[in-house]
């Protein structure tokens, strides 16, 4: 079965790795919601509502499938072989729709690291479309910053801020609000300077003039 979907702002997708009930809570009303294969599952189990579930459903099972189809769930099965992830193609298809933000919960976590690490890497996708993505769940909040840009952080529940360079080098690093400022700085790929920083302020401010940064805010599992 196919669904069309109708998106306003925001998409997320919750795929199958780590995942607990808390992670919904980020889930708004007005949200388009995609599960892939066992995030699906997930979705069902804590009830909220599944707009679209993707994938081979190799994880989720056939008689999970059909409970969806029964549900009038709109579903998309795909191949055990392909060429992309069932999570980048959840991602594609909320790109057709030119959503202001995508938002992905359960891709954080579990065994694969090479699921993890392609998880992380579609931010870059979906930035280079134009949208927002954000990966996040209890313990960490991902996002991407991509050419002249900036990015203001709120203080809330996450007690560091890191930065990575993705690209050779990111330039014109300014921090502003933090523990450790920076101004005009250039961080390289490779380099660890830029991890754990704190918030000195009840916002933050990020400002870079050239590269690919990833943004990673986290919190210690005693903390939560």
């Amino acid at each position: 079965m196919s669904g069309k979907l109708h998106v306003t702002g925001r998409v997320v997708i919750v795929t199958g790795g780590s995942t607990d009930t808390g992670d919904f809570s980020a889930i708004r009303s007005d949200d388009v919601v995609i599960g892939v294969d066992g995030g699906a599952v997930r979705l069902w189990e804590a009830g909220v509502r599944i707009d679209l579930a993707v994938g081979d459903f190799d994880t989720a099972g056939e008689d999970f499938l059909h409970r969806l189809c029964e549900s009038g769930v709109p579903t998309r099965r795909l191949p055990a072989e392909k060429d992309m992830t069932d999570t980048q193609y959840a991602v594609e298809q909320a790109l057709l729709h030119d959503p202001q933000e995508i938002l992905v919960l359960g891709a954080l976590g579990g065994t694969r690291f090479d699921h993890t690490w392609a998880n992380v890497s579609l931010l870059e996708r979906i930035a280079d479309r134009g949208s927002v993505g954000i990966i996040q769940n209890r313990w960490n909040r991902l996002r991407l910053l991509k050419g002249a840009g900036s990015l203001i952080l709120p203080r809330d529940r996450y007690a560091f801020c890191s930065l990575l360079p993705v690209s050779k080098e990111v330039t014109g690093v300014t921090l502003s609000g933090f523990r450790y400022p920076l101004k005009e700085a250039t961080l390289k790929r490779g380099d660890t300077w830029g991890i754990s920083n704190e918030w000195q302020a009840d916002r933050a401010v990020i400002v870079i003039r050239s590269g690919v940064l990833l943004v990673a805010e986290s919190q210690d599992g005693s903390a939560v």
